[in-house]
Order: structure tokens, then sequence, then C-alpha cells
């Protein structure tokens, strides 16, 4: 039926019923709930009462805004209804018999199909809105969409509802940092840098779905501020050997690429999996700084500098594993994970410094570079029961990680002094080695209380001990001398006991109650040799959390929920060591950091369980987060990481899936959020505060030709972050994916960053000193990608992560 006729025989139906209740307001009543197949209500469907056994129509209606729908019985004599919407088949009651004015029926639930078309010979099959709210988290369905096909899972994650990427690479979840990822639910423990790493060795095409937390349960480790992004990887289902194997080309000024096999092997009681990738990566990043030195006495210096950081990876990762079902309630298994990354960086710059005390202007060259090595070995050994047929369950994981990092640098630097036209040369190296050996293990028990409550109960420990040695050298007579003002050594050793308990409860038809307490212990000690420094900490914290939901009808909830997390500083955020950059540049870390703690308050509203409006307050105390420090005297700039006291926002967020037409979907978030930052260093205050506005669009289409299209724009306005007030920007992403052999074969080609519009601007204000950046990440790319399936479906094994917050922390991939 086409639209036109739709709409006009929709305004047939309302005339004709408008007619028929006028003339009997006596009669009973047709009336029933529309559902599609995953039993969400169908509004404003048509509902018409057709004569058997020629079909015409005689009376009819609309379901309302809960997929409802109730009129008038017709007049006595056969008859048959027929539901009709657009995007779903018309669907049909059997016959029944009107035998008198008093008839009344419920047709109860009646279930539509989504409606498959025809379109220049060629199947196009309806697209569901790929977001759903459950629980008070966003799922967002990934498996299929053209920009994941050939991309990353940090490139996916990157477009997720609410996710932006900073001026860092770090993600931020509704304008907050913070974020923590877990893969399967489990932590992958990296840090920011690292974890950038691990997505980006990851293929989107082995994700399922990706689920927003906002507010996690007491199960989670309170580890982290903003909320929880969960990777949900597919699962392999089918017997003997299947995967698929791939290969891909990407150019953003670099040529990079990556080839890999995700290969499964199912027999009996045994599941296998051997995913293998190896990938060149790169970026190259153009800088530009401006720096303000002041005193008393008004601004001392001004700093100028144009830089270009050229970064290449190298990195083959394998990951295999095997589960074990000893009978079908009882499954063992063990996974091991094998990384290596080269990388070699060189970052150049070319300086100007005016000294107006000294009347001096010199032009500086710094031409730096840097070898790395990393390597990453986990291994996870788990349990899994099903202890009796109500619910009951167990789960154990043990795992192992050692982290291994070195780097040998070297710092070229020219002075030419203008006014006496004298030039000067140094030439400095440093050796550093870091390494991290994490254990953990943890036991996890739910059990059913009764029909309508349930009962969740966890232990885990974790021991993290970390060793760093930097050595610093100043080239002295053609020979490289020590420098002991700048190498150092640092020990580190933390233990973190926690126990959960978490209930949950069906109170009435109404309200559904999930409450927990998490109990958190945590042991630490930091040695620094240099520094002769022992930093101890003994702190024990509480973590409640309370999430009630309540079902107004069957399409309008509401989400009440409150928790309480913690942010510990990562490891080498505490470690004292100055890492030089330059020669008026250098990152120097704070073994004094206190860990920063978030009260979180939220509220979601959702219709047809599509639409998401989330209304949030946070209040963070201890803000961790970078400044600048700049001393007028030297003309040096230390970018440390300071506790910052604290910070509040206020959100709203809306999430709206829409269908434009059977063969066209868009997912689009817009966010509004006042931000604040109260500032308080070494005595000085200060307050950055913006209000924050995003706006992300995904439109998915299917084509003709088996060809699919996805198209991604983002808008970020101005943002404070930390001391920092970060510039609009905007950014737009386009993929096309075609498949060939039954779909056994998918090509696509994706450009990222068309407009190459997402640089980051940024300034800072602080006790007279002023700082301002321009940074492009070398975002725009091309890529061409191809993937072959062997068999028809796509079915891929899933890699059991294992649950390590701490390696989040230690820098790890």
């Amino acid at each position: 039926m086409k639209l036109y006729q739709k709409i006009l025989f929709t305004i047939l139906i309302f005339f004709t019923g408008y007619t028929s209740s006028a003339q009997s307001s006596e009669r009973g009543t047709l009336n029933g709930t529309l559902l599609d197949q995953e039993e969400v209500t169908i509004p404003f469907a048509t509902v018409a009462v057709m004569k058997a056994p020629d079909s015409t129509i005689v009376t009819g209606s609309t379901t309302d805004i809960d997929g409802k729908f109730e009129f008038k019985a017709p007049e006595p004599g056969d008859y048959f209804l027929r539901f009709s919407a657009i995007g779903y088949s018309s669907t049909f009651s059997s016959r029944f018999q009107v035998d008198d004015a008093s008839y009344s029926r419920d047709f109860g639930a009646v279930l539509m199909k989504e409606e498959s078309t025809m379109l220049n010979e060629v199947m196009i099959e309806t697209w569901r809105p790929k977001i759903t709210m459950e629980g008070g988290n966003l799922n967002v369905r990934v498996e299929g969409t053209a920009l994941a096909a050939g991309s990353t899972a940090f490139e996916v994650l990157s477009r997720a509802p609410g996710v932006v990427v900073d001026q860092d690479g770090n993600f931020q979840l509704n304008g907050k940092s913070g974020v923590t990822v877990l893969i399967d639910g489990r932590e992958t423990y990296l840090s920011q840098q690292e974890l950038k790493t691990l997505l980006e060795s990851m293929s989107a095409e082995n994700i399922e779905s990706i689920e927003v937390i906002t507010n996690p349960s007491a199960k989670y480790d309170a580890e982290g501020s903003s909320g929880i992004l969960n990777i949900k990887l597919k699962k392999n289902t089918l017997s003997g050997l299947n995967g698929s194997i791939y290969g891909g080309y990407k150019y953003n000024e670099i040529h990079g690429y990556n080839v890999g096999a995700n290969l499964n092997y199912k027999k009996g009681k045994w599941n296998s999996f051997l995913n293998m990738d190896l990938r060149r990566t790169g970026r190259i990043r153009d800088q530009y700084f401006e720096r303000g030195f002041a005193a008393e006495g008004g601004q001392t210096a001004f700093l100028a500098q144009d830089a270009v950081d050229n970064k290449t990876f190298l990195t083959p990762n394998f990951r295999l594993g095997t589960e074990y079902s000893i009978n079908e309630n009882h499954t063992v298994g063990v996974m091991a994970d094998l990384t290596y990354r080269e990388m070699e960086n060189n970052w150049n710059s070319d300086g100007i410094l005016n000294d107006y005390i000294a009347n001096e202007t010199t032009d500086i060259i710094a031409l730096n570079n840097i070898q790395e090595e990393f390597t990453n070995k986990r291994l996870n050994v788990h349990y899994d029961a099903k202890l009796d047929t109500t619910g009951t369950s167990l789960s154990a994981n043990l795992d192992y990680v050692s982290l291994n990092k070195s780097s040998e640098s070297s710092f070229n630097n020219t002075y030419l002094f203008n006014q006496s036209n004298n030039e000067q040369t140094e030439q400095l190296f440093s050796n550093s080695i870091s390494d991290y050996e994490i254990f953990s293990a943890r036991i996890d028990f739910s059990t059913s209380l009764s029909e309508r409550s349930g009962l969740e109960l966890g232990l885990k420990a974790s021991d993290v001990v970390s060793k760093s040695d930097l050595d610093f050298f100043i080239e002295e007579n053609g020979a490289p001398t020590p420098d002991p003002s700048r190498s150092n050594e640092f020990r580190y050793k933390e233990s973190i006991y926690a126990a959960y308990a978490s209930f949950n409860s069906k109170l009435s038809d109404k309200f559904n109650l999930k409450a927990g307490l998490r109990l958190e212990q945590t042991e630490a000690k930091g040695i620094s040799a240099r520094m002769d420094q022992t930093d101890e900490r003994d702190y024990l914290e509480l973590f409640p959390s309370i999430n009630l939901e309540q079902i107004v009808s069957r399409n309008y909830k509401l989400n009440y929920s409150y928790n309480r997390r913690i942010l510990r500083p990562d490891y080498d955020r505490l470690n004292p060591f100055i890492f030089y950059i330059d020669p008026y540049t250098y990152i120097n870390g704070n073994p004094d950091l206190r860990p920063q703690f978030t009260n979180s308050f939220q509220l979601t509203q959702t219709f047809f369980s599509k639409y998401n409006l989330i209304l949030g307050y946070d209040v963070v105390n201890d803000y961790i987060g970078e400044v600048p420090i700049q001393d007028p005297e030297t003309n040096e700039t230390a970018f440390a990481i300071r506790n910052m006291e604290n910070y509040t926002s206020f959100s709203a967020i809306l999430v709206a899936p829409f269908q434009i037409l059977p063969e066209w979907n868009t997912t689009n978030t817009v966010m509004l959020a006042d931000n604040r930052y109260d500032i308080n260093i070494n005595g000085v205050e200060a307050e950055n505060d913006q209000l924050y506005y995003m706006a992300q669009s995904t439109h998915r289409i299917s084509l003709p030709a088996d060809l699919s299209l996805e198209l991604n724009a983002q808008y970020q306005g101005p943002v404070a972050y930390g001391l920092y007030r970060i510039e609009d920007r905007f950014g737009m992403d386009l993929g096309v994916k075609k498949s060939f052999m039954d779909e056994r074969l998918d090509v696509t080609l994706s450009a990222t960053d068309i407009f190459k519009t997402m640089d980051v601007t940024g300034d800072s204000y602080f006790n007279g000193n002023t700082t301002y950046i321009e940074n492009y990440m070398g975002n725009r790319s091309i890529n061409l990608n191809i993937r072959y399936n062997l068999t028809g479906e796509k079915p891929q094994a899933q890699a059991r992560p294992s649950d390590l917050e701490e390696l989040n922390r230690a820098g790890g991939q």
C-alpha cells in the first residue's frame, strides 16, 4: 500500500469509526495491543475491521501511544481484523462472528513482523533502531554497520552516543573524563594511551554491540568517574572450523596496513579460538604553542613553537584460548594474549623565545627521536558454573599480567642568540625501563531469593608491583655523561581488596529495584630513590549504588539512579620522574596525588523503548587534571598532574533513533551540560566554567546491489577541561560497504574527518601565565578493507579478556 493510500485509509477509518460510534453507544468493544518482534509496542498503527468474505472496510481505529486499540464492535456479521503500520507486514486476525450488539472481544497482544520490500530487484530489510535502553543502560548494535567494517574498536567507540574523544585522545562520556572500558564485562586495565593502542589493534567486525553504562552497579570495580563502555564481542555458536581473514590499507599522511585472521574451532565439549593481527599505524600531529610568562611586574617572556609529531607503530598481536564444557552446567577455560609493539617517534619543533628581562631573542630548534619497545603478556584462567535451575551461578577468574616497556631517546637542541649572533648546540640522551607485574583473583556468586528478587555477592583481590628506572645523560667532550639530577628509580606496590553485595527485586508491576554496596581497601607504597622519599597509603572506602526503575506505562519508563565512584591516579602519574620533551617543556609526576571521588545522580526517561532523555548531576572532589606550571625565571613549563579541588556538572542528553525510510535508519544524540571547575593550586584559586553542547548523528542506508552506506557527523561546542578552554569543532566520517558471494566477502571504503576539521584549539590562563595550543591529530584518513568469512555466517569466538582494572592504570595494552 502506497503512503498516500495509507493516509486516505486512516482518514476513512477515523470517519467510519466516528459514524459507527455515533449510531450505537451501547455496543460492545474490540480491543488489544500491537507489539513488534522485540515485544515493543507499535503506536499509531491502523486497525481495520474487514467484512468476510469480500474484505470490505466496515470500521476501525488506530493504536494509541501505548500501542493499544479499543473501539465499538460492528453490526452483527462475519469479520476479521487487519493490522498495518509503516515498516511492518500487514497482519490479520482469525475470523470472528458478531452475534449481537453486546459482543466484545480482547485480542490480547498481536505481534507484527518487520516488512521486506523489493527495490530494484534487491531485497531491502527494514531497519530497526540500533539503540535500546535496558535497566538504565544504552545498548548500541554495531554488527553489520558500514563504518564498523574495516574500522577499529576505537573508532566505533568514539561514535557511541554521548562519547567524544578529547584533545589527548581519551574518551569522554557525556562531557566527563574517566571512562572505564570493558570487554565482555571485564576490565582492560590499561592507561588511556595504551587502551587507545589496544582498541586500534582490535577489528570492529568482531564487535556485536556496545553497552553504555552511566551508573554502574556494585558488581563493577568502583574505578572510574564517568561511566563504563562495555564492548560485547560476537560469540561462536557453529561447530567445526569457521572464522574470517581480513586485510586493509590506511592512508593518513602515513601508509598503514593491517592483516589478520579470526579462527574458531568447536567440536564436542571444546570451543577454541585463535586471533592474529599485524598492524602498522601512525599519525602526524601538527602543533602550535604560545606561552606567556608573568611575574609581579608583568610579562617576562613569550615563547612560540611550531612542531610536528610523527609516530609510527608496528603491532603484532596474538590471542588464543579454549573452553571445555565439563557438562552443560560447568565450564573451564584459559586465555592467553601476547602483544608486542615497536614505536618510532620523531618530534621536531622550531621556536622563538623573547626574554623581555634579558632583552634577548633566541631561536630554538629541537629534534627529538624516541625508539620504544613494549610487550604485554596476559594469562586468564576461568571457571563458570550453573548450580541449579533457579538461576544460581558461580564464576571465578585468575589473571596474571606482565608489562615491559623500554625506550631510548635522543634530544638535539640548537640555540641561536640573535642579539649576539652566537650559536650553541647540546646533545641529550635518556634510557628508561618500566616493568609491571599484576596478579588478580575474583569470585562472583548470584542466586534467586524468590521469584521476584535476587542477590549477587563477590570478592576480589589484586596485587601490583612496578619498577621504573630513568637514566639521563648529557654529552660532554663527545661522550654521554650521567646527569643524576634528572635520573631516578621508582618502586611502587599496591594491593586492593574488594567485596560487594547487590540486591535486586521486583517490588511491584510498576517498580524494579537494584541496590548494592561495594567495599574497597587500598594499601600502597611508593619509593623514590633520588628524592629519598617514601609515600604510603592505606584507606578503606564504601561505594553505594542504587537504581530504581518505574514503569509508568508500556511506552514510558523512568529510571532513578545514584552511585559513588573512585578514580585512582595512573601509576606513571605517581612517579616523580621528570620526562624531558624539549629545552623549555617537560612532564613530571606527583607522588602526592590523591584519588578523586565522584557522586553521580541520574534520571532517565525512556519513551517507546527507543527515545531516551537523561538528566544528570555529578560532583567530583579532588579532581585530577593537567596543570601547566610556568617558571618565569627559567621560562620552562612543567605539565604537571595535580588535584584541582572540585568539579560539578549538570547535563541533559537526548538519544533519539529514527527510521526515515525502511532502508534509512538514523541515530541522534544531543547534549547540553553546564561544567564548572573550582581550582586551588598552591593557594592560587581560579574558576573555569562553560555551557557545553554537543550533537551526533549517524545515518545507515541500505542501497541496491548489496551496498550499504553509513555517515557519522559530530559537532562539539566550546568546553571547559580543567584549566583549559577548548574551542568548538566539527567532524564527518563516511563508509560504504559492498558484499559479494552471498555476503561472505565484504569490501569497505571509508573516510574519516572528511573536511579535516577535528582540530583541537584551546588556551588556559592561570596566575598571570598564559598557554595557547593548536593541535591536529591526523584524524583525516582513507581506508580500504577486505574481509572474507570462511562460512556463510559471521560468528566470532569470544576472546575472553581478563578482569584487571589495575592494568588500566599501569599503562599496559
